[in-house]
């Protein structure tokens, strides 16, 4: 979803503030979705223009203390973006890209960013388990659940793996000295 769609999503849940629209992607969406403070004014501007929200209380206030509010035509939008998402997911990984060139690095180099990894996927399991489930819809619910799946999965897959690679790339690139 685009960072517009997502401030949609958070308005679907109550008026808030540009401040608010933002520390909710951050703790509802940091999981599949992200919108930095950057994107998400400029959104809110076309979000404002097309009719898919409105400005609540005072119009001149700071951008950062204006409230926003869905309209109905946002809702229409929400709901048209939720019903075209499709079943794939998109990965953008700085670990990947380093990994993909693992036999390039040191092996120290490797190592870390394994480590690092692990360390950031237990952040973040701890990151998920703290959130408010009992007040979230099943909806909600269901994607911490597949992202805590996922997550346990990729640092079970770590912990095995991780360290073999750095077996496998020596055996693949011996030192150049034998």
């Amino acid at each position: 979803m685009d960072v517009g769609t997502l401030c949609l999503g958070v308005l679907s849940f109550g008026d808030t503030t540009g401040y608010g629209i933002r520390r909710a992607v951050g703790d509802w969406f940091k999981h599949f979705g992200q919108a930095s403070l950057g994107a998400i004014y400029p959104a809110l501007a076309k979000l404002t223009a097309r009719g898919s929200i409105e400005v609540i209380g005072a119009p001149d206030a700071p951008l950062e203390k204006r409230t926003f509010r869905i309209t109905d035509r946002g809702r229409d939008e929400l709901a048209q973006a939720a019903a075209a998402c499709d079943g794939t997911e998109t990965v953008r990984s700085p670990f990947l890209s380093g990994m993909f060139f693992a036999h390039l690095i040191a092996m120290d180099d490797v190592h870390r960013l394994v480590d690092e990894r692990i360390a950031g996927l237990r952040g973040e399991q701890r990151r998920l388990r703290g959130l408010p489930a009992e007040a979230m819809t099943e909806g909600q619910r269901f994607t911490i659940r597949y992202s805590q799946a996922v997550i346990t999965a990729a640092i079970n897959f770590l912990e095995r793996e991780g360290r073999a690679i750095v077996t496998a790339i020596e055996r693949e690139n011996p030192p150049l000295d034998q």
